[in-house]
């Protein structure tokens, strides 16, 4: 699906996505990414080597990697649907990170409202 919001300049955004890719409109670059392997994205960052094969196997390793973005909230997303353990979220409300995990359409059009209201919000999406 392609959707369009006001972008802010200097931030990343997803301009579409579908069951396999993401297309990103990297912060002030005018050309897209098609991104078809795991990612997260930042309004900041786009990082292409997440190696975790399922959210459910999130791990305190990860809990601290995503804790070192310093996210507001963290919206994770596997393409189907995916729950977060109840031992890892209240570990990532410890961290003082608010989480979600949705599908992958919610979980793009959230990112983009965050990104838009200024929010530090980390996409986690994994499409193994």
């Amino acid at each position: 699906m392609k959707f369009s919001l006001e972008a802010p300049v200097g931030a990343n955004q997803i301009h579409a996505y579908d069951d396999s890719s993401v297309v990103i409109k990297p912060k002030n670059d005018s050309d897209l990414l098609i991104i078809r392997s795991s990612l997260i994205l930042t309004p900041d960052q786009l990082i292409t080597d997440w190696p975790i094969n399922r959210i459910a196997d999130l791990s305190m390793c990860d809990i601290g990697y995503f804790k070192s973005l310093e996210p507001e909230v963290l919206i994770l997303t596997q393409g189907f649907s995916e729950h977060v353990s109840p031992e890892i979220t209240v570990k990532f409300v410890d961290q003082a990170i608010g989480v979600e995990a949705m599908l992958l359409g919610p979980a793009c059009r959230t990112f983009n409202l965050l990104v838009a209201e200024g929010r530090n919000v980390v996409l986690a999406v994994n499409f193994d």
